[in-house]
């Protein structure tokens, strides 16, 4: 495998034009597809959270990964080849014939979640619901949406490319539905939210 650097991208290139994708990967292979993309050069990122197996002479915790199947990668569009052809990478995901992109927004509130220790518990995913913005505590500037969910009301993390979307009990006075501009500004995306 060939690294890509930032040299060889145009220089206009370098700082636009990196968007998050979905890697969907052979199963129990992300781990070492993730390791693949960090020895190129490649950013991912690899949601784990922690489990507790039990064999019959041990019991051990260990991290796996929270979205089964998918590696996430900000690159450009010229370095999907580098991606592809990655150990263990089936392919990027795509929406309507082109690469399914995702908002910065979506990965940034995942990585906080579970930095700050929350427990995501995966829901069916939902796409329709009030987008909100998060305004106080660890999450603040996270984007989501409110669902109704068992009587309560939840806040939503959705990964739009792959649909899968989890849950967080937040208090809703920390929500306030998102400002016109901003919407407009986050939603020159082509899924659509």
């Amino acid at each position: 495998m060939t690294e890509v650097t930032e040299n060889e991208l145009k220089p206009e290139l370098v700082k636009e034009g990196l968007h998050w994708y979905a890697v969907y990967t052979r199963p129990h292979f992300e781990k070492r597809v993730a390791e693949g993309f960090t020895t190129q050069g490649i950013e991912n990122y690899l949601p784990l959270v922690k489990e507790k197996h039990r064999w019959a002479d041990r019991r051990k915790t260990i991290e796996v990964p929270l979205i089964r199947g998918y590696v996430f990668v900000r690159i450009h569009l010229q370095q999907t080849m580098y991606v592809v052809e990655t150990f263990g990478v089936v392919r990027i995901v795509t929406f309507n014939r082109e690469y399914a992109q995702i908002p910065d927004f979506q990965i940034e509130a995942l990585k906080r979640a579970l930095e700050c220790g929350f427990d995501l518990a995966p829901i069916n995913y939902i796409p329709v619901g009030q987008l909100v913005e998060v305004i106080d505590g660890p999450l603040q500037g996270s984007i989501g949406r409110v669902q109704r969910i068992q009587n309560e009301d939840k806040f939503v993390i959705s990964l739009d490319a792959i649909q899968a979307s989890y849950t967080i009990q937040i208090n809703p006075a920390y929500l306030r539905p998102l400002s016109g501009e901003k919407r407009q500004a986050i939603f020159t995306l082509p899924l659509g939210m």
